[in-house]
């Protein structure tokens, strides 16, 4: 997926149609094109900054020096949808809630994700919108804030099942929300909060770049039928080679409930 809306996995209407109304394949089919990459005019002029004084990938930079797009400005390509307050089973229509046997206690519909790693240091401090599959079958966060996978049959953070975030790693040849977020590691935590201050936190387990192509294949990412409530963070790499004006590359986070 790319800022412009843009699909890293091209598909037409009709693919995507039918592949959000296939049930049994809802945990990946649905999100055929995977996630956050550039346009070719941003790659242009993020290896143009890159001599004049833009950080390289790998480098850190503080959340509160990455310029962020308040809630109330941010559009996005895809159409308008309400979320679900629950996640629901497409198959059988049945609402599935998190419970004391899940490790859960609460669900969060996403205001806000941070990511601290294990020193203390914030990786990811930026703001959640709901975000859905565009008429291309692409996930678009608008720049300057996270995307949380709002479509029904996906759950909140907190509920059954693998919650998804996605968010852009550059944009316009600056550092974007989850610029940080390949240097996550296991242990680190993440804790995902509402607007009221209400949070489920999660530790994570792996960190670990994938290509595009396999991102979208893997069910341990999509893994919505999970009883147990999990957290997937997936960004674009920005080490990886760049083919027709996207990089190659995403960078995933799989994380489980604290």
């Amino acid at each position: 997926m790319d800022p412009d809306g843009r699909p890293g996995v091209p598909v037409t209407r009709a693919e995507a149609s039918r592949r959000r109304r296939s049930s049994a394949r809802l945990g990946w089919l649905a999100v055929v094109a995977t996630i956050v990459g550039l346009t070719l005019a941003n790659v242009v002029a993020y290896r143009a900054a890159e001599g004049g004084g833009t950080p390289t990938p790998g480098t850190y930079v503080a959340p509160s020096e990455i310029e962020a797009s308040p809630p109330s400005t941010s559009t996005s390509t895809a159409p308008t949808r309400t979320a679900r307050s629950r996640a629901v089973d497409p198959a059988t229509g049945d609402r599935r809630t998190a419970s004391a046997a899940t490790g859960a206690t609460i669900a969060v519909t996403p205001g806000n994700v941070t990511v601290t790693a294990r020193g203390g240091r914030v990786l990811v401090d930026t703001g959640v919108v709901p975000t859905y599959l565009a008429a291309g079958g692409e996930l678009a966060p608008p720049a300057g804030t996270a995307g949380w996978y709002a479509e029904r049959g996906w759950p909140r953070p907190g509920e059954p099942g693998a919650s998804i975030l996605v968010g852009h790693v550059d944009q316009g040849g600056r550092p974007d929300v989850f610029w940080n977020l390949p240097q996550a590691t296991a242990g680190d935590r993440v804790s995902v909060r509402d607007a009221s201050g209400r949070s489920v936190d999660f530790r994570v387990v792996r960190s670990q770049a994938m290509a595009k192509t396999q991102v979208p294949k893997d069910t341990t990412i999509w893994d919505w039928k999970n009883p147990r409530p999990l957290l997937r963070l997936i960004t674009c790499d920005p080490t990886t080679p760049i083919n027709a004006g996207h990089y190659e590359g995403n960078w995933v986070v799989w994380a489980e409930p604290v």
